[in-house]
């Protein structure tokens, strides 16, 4: 299997791992942490320290210090090259050979931009095809509204297909084997290193809709972040408007996505909807009071 030790290296923290983990630390200031030793589980709550500049960590009082791969080799008790291994599977799961990986790109399907239920969710013909979605009539997508998903490079990896009828099962269908949770709707279209924040939403319709009204979004195409997804929001490095919906999953999820996205230090602020269950339905007005940072 592809494995590339400097690409894990470069890109990979200490953050990434405990995140993985679910280890949850104290800071001492923005870049040090400690507590226990997740390690050997200690009940020294000073005895484990981890710097996130230089992206080691070290125990006092058993288990010694190092890098991630350190970490992973002392806690699983693995070879340097099984830790990698595990590593890389976790967060590249992906990540084929080049030649591999060409072959996962998706020809765009022939859709019906112009149809009644996408009128009903207030997108019109050219919205709809400026998203290069539609109603599909062949394929797994038959009968349901086909959304393209693009990578970075803006190569479509999949289609997800939206039930017209909202008591069809499943009302989202992806292709089997296709792990949203690697990808974030909209991403491809955020420009890097930008002013205006960017609103972060849980699924199609609710970006559609913001990105309507003249703001940027990206979409989970879900209620919780991976680490993928987060990768993928360190590397646009904006400022974050986390909105989830306003129902049950969504109010349960948001600190969650708080706790992961403030481990990463990804900029953000937390919008709760209240009057309002999803970002679909909110106003320009609202929309533009909330993006003012």
């Amino acid at each position: 299997m592809f494995l590339d030790i400097e690409k894990i290296r470069k890109e990979i923290t200490m953050a990434h791992i405990l995140s993985y983990y679910g280890i949850q630390l104290r800071g001492i200031n923005q870049n040090r942490l400690t507590g226990c030793c997740p390690i050997h589980h200690g009940d020294n709550p000073n005895a484990f320290h981890v710097d996130l500049n230089k992206n080691i960590f070290n125990c006092f009082t058993h288990c010694g210090g190092g890098s991630i791969f350190d970490f992973v080799m002392k806690k699983e008790n693995l070879s340097f090259h099984t830790a990698a291994m595990k590593i890389w599977k976790i967060f590249y799961p992906y990540q084929l050979q080049p030649q591999l990986q060409k072959q996962r790109i998706i020809r765009p399907l022939k859709l019906q931009p112009n149809h009644p239920y996408l009128r009903k969710r207030n997108i019109s013909p050219q919205l709809a095809r400026y998203f290069q979605m539609g109603f599909c009539q062949y394929g797994i997508m038959k009968n349901r509204i086909a959304i393209p998903i693009l990578d970075r490079e803006k190569q479509i990896v999949a289609y997800c297909g939206r039930a017209i009828q909202d008591n069809h099962s499943p009302k989202f269908l992806f292709p089997k084997n296709f792990n949203k949770s690697h990808y974030l709707f909209n991403a491809h279209r955020i420009k890097p290193h930008h002013k205006r924040p960017v609103f972060l939403v849980e699924g199609f319709f609710g970006c559609i809709h913001i990105v309507k009204s003249g703001f940027d979004a990206i979409a989970l195409m879900g209620t919780s972040i991976s680490y993928k997804q987060l990768k993928i929001m360190k590397d646009i490095n904006r400022f974050f408007i986390l909105m989830l919906d306003g129902d049950d999953a969504g109010r349960k999820a948001t600190p969650k996505a708080e706790k992961k996205m403030t481990l990463y230090n990804i900029p953000f602020k937390t919008v709760q909807l209240i009057d309002v269950k999803e970002p679909e339905l909110v106003d320009y007005d609202c929309l533009r009071i909330t993006a003012q940072i």
